[in-house]
């Protein structure tokens, strides 16, 4: 087994690993391939005193200009091809892309995950952030979590201990490795049918190909907070290189030149506006490291 600490990267820019393409460098990069080389890398960086950050795709993350201090350690490259069916039983590890789980469940007659098309990332990190939107989400198929703690030990979570909500879970704690689901029956072609349906409302309603890195405010309680930062008349506004998107308000987008400052800024002019029209204080749903 190779040690994954001896090929890490130093001083890796985060703008190559992430959705919206900046972020300030990290002291170390880590790509361990498989559970026991993510342990080794989780022992050295404890023996080392580092502080140790995950990451899947980086689709819904902010990092700050001035980068990182501490371990990246990239999750996506854990065996991104391996997913197995058992009945109606799907286990994938956690560096398979999310898309490419979408379509294995909707060509094996597996429903439910449909409703994720449009989303980026990998299994694990949308497990974390319990994925989804209007049309379901991850964690409501997810039976078992199989991941490591901080200091390298395997762990089996169960999916009503994991704790999904509204984009969010107890796994913060944990490295996730491999996820198993249990999907209902369903017709591939009804499934692909309805993946594609809802990808064209997305399309129309989301700035799904630009720089951003998804819905940056959960919605509060019996709202939509795209809503409330439209009608703050935020839509369009923008700080240097950042812009609330045109399609949806809770999306900013990197015009191409955007910092993580100007990002932040923008956040906070949000949360003041909206605060002060209606009272309602934004929880952030992007993770700023």
């Amino acid at each position: 087994m190779r040690d994954p600490m001896s090929l890490a990267r130093r001083d890796e820019p985060m703008a190559r690993h992430t959705t919206f393409r900046f972020g300030g460098p990290a002291d170390y990069f880590v790509e361990p391939r498989n559970a026991d080389e993510l342990a080794l890398a989780l022992d050295t960086c404890r023996e080392q005193r580092l502080e140790t950050f995950p990451l899947g795709m980086g689709s819904n993350l902010l990092v700050r200009d001035a980068g990182v201090r501490g371990a990246v350690i990239y999750l996506g490259g854990l065996e991104p091809g391996r997913m197995t069916r058992e009945g109606r039983k799907v286990v994938a590890s956690a560096g398979v892309k999310l898309p490419k789980l979408l379509r294995f469940a909707c060509d094996q007659g597996l429903a439910g995950l449909e409703a994720l098309i449009g989303i980026p990332g990998t299994v694990g990190g949308a497990v974390v952030m319990n994925a989804g939107g209007r049309y379901g989400t991850i964690g409501e198929f997810v039976t078992c979590v199989h991941a490591l703690d901080r200091s390298g030990a395997a762990v089996r979570i169960g999916g009503a201990e994991a704790g999904f909500g509204n984009r969010t879970s107890n796994l913060g704690p944990y490295l996730v490795t491999a996820v198993e689901l249990e999907l209902p029956p369903g017709e591939p072609p009804v499934l692909a049918a309805r993946a594609q349906a809802i990808l064209a409302e997305k399309k129309k309603s989301q700035p799904l190909s630009a720089k951003s890195a998804g819905c940056v405010f959960k919605n509060p309680p019996g709202q939509s907070a795209g809503r409330l930062i439209d009608e703050a008349g935020l839509k369009g506004h923008a700080v240097g290189g950042a812009m609330v998107s045109h399609k949806h308000a809770n999306f900013i987008v990197n015009r191409g030149d955007a910092r993580a400052a100007d990002v932040l800024e923008l956040i906070e002019l949000i949360r003041e506006r909206v605060r002060s029209r209606f009272q309602i204080a934004l929880e952030l749903e992007v993770k700023v490291w």
